[in-house]
């Protein structure tokens, strides 16, 4: 499945605007090149859909010891569009600074393309100004069968992001264009079947050759390195 995710430029102004580039990675290629074999004729939206804990990411946000507590939501809102609620802490100064976004997922008129728009992002319960004006382009390249007899939904799944539309910084901060990834769980992370999702998700990111996806280190406490979320103590999850 692809998706096309769209970004607001207020928060990418925010984390990016006065930092230098960054180290350059492979082209991005059509992003159905990315996917395990078995996706395209497997994949099932509904499937997709539900609770997920972040396990690991390389996004535009805040990397820990920054951020934590990364989870999200998802869920159809009819045949054409579902939407996402996407929830992360912001720890700074010893204080935490809960955050939210609505991100609405519409199909568009390329088979299992959807435009992700974010909007509705709130910080402490204040809804930030928005401008909806680059488009990042992600796509699910692997995700594992569900393991619970009552459930159909996935036990984990990792979307990946390479490549980018409207914003004329992005060229000029990274090299290459924009490149994301997401690993999500349904299981809580440090159990036993989260800590064994995790292991799966790298596991399959080293056989689709996109270990450079994860290699790069945190930069300047931002998103282009790859990050694993804490998960801490203190983190509470609002599903």
């Amino acid at each position: 499945m692809k998706l096309t995710k769209t970004l607001k430029s207020t928060i990418f102004i925010t984390f990016h605007l006065f930092a230098p580039p960054v180290a350059s990675h492979p082209n991005c290629e059509p992003l159905e090149t990315y996917q395990a074999p078995y996706v395209s004729s497997t994949y099932s939206r509904s499937n997709h859909m539900g609770n997920y804990y972040e396990l690991a990411f390389r996004d535009l946000y805040p990397a820990p010891p920054h951020s934590d507590c990364q989870h999200t939501s998802k869920f159809i809102v009819d045949d054409y569009e579902y939407d996402e609620t996407f929830r992360f802490s912001v720890i700074e100064f010893g204080t935490t600074i809960p955050t939210k976004t609505l991100i609405s997922m519409k199909d568009t008129a390329v088979d299992l393309v959807v435009d992700q728009v974010m909007q509705n992002i709130t910080i402490m319960n204040r809804d930030l100004p928005s401008n909806s004006s680059t488009t990042f382009h992600t796509t699910v390249i692997a995700f594992s069968p569900h393991i619970s007899p009552n459930s159909s939904q996935y036990e984990w799944l990792i979307e990946f992001t390479c490549g980018s539309e409207g914003n004329p910084l992005i060229p000029l901060l990274f090299p290459n264009d924009f490149v994301g990834i997401n690993l999500y769980s349904k299981s809580s992370p440090h159990s036993p079947r989260g800590n064994s999702n995790l292991l799966e998700m790298m596991s399959a990111i080293e056989e689709l050759g996109l270990t450079w996806a994860t290699e790069a280190e945190p930069w300047k406490g931002m998103d282009t390195g790859f990050n694993i979320v804490p998960h801490g103590v203190n983190c509470t999850y609002e599903f």
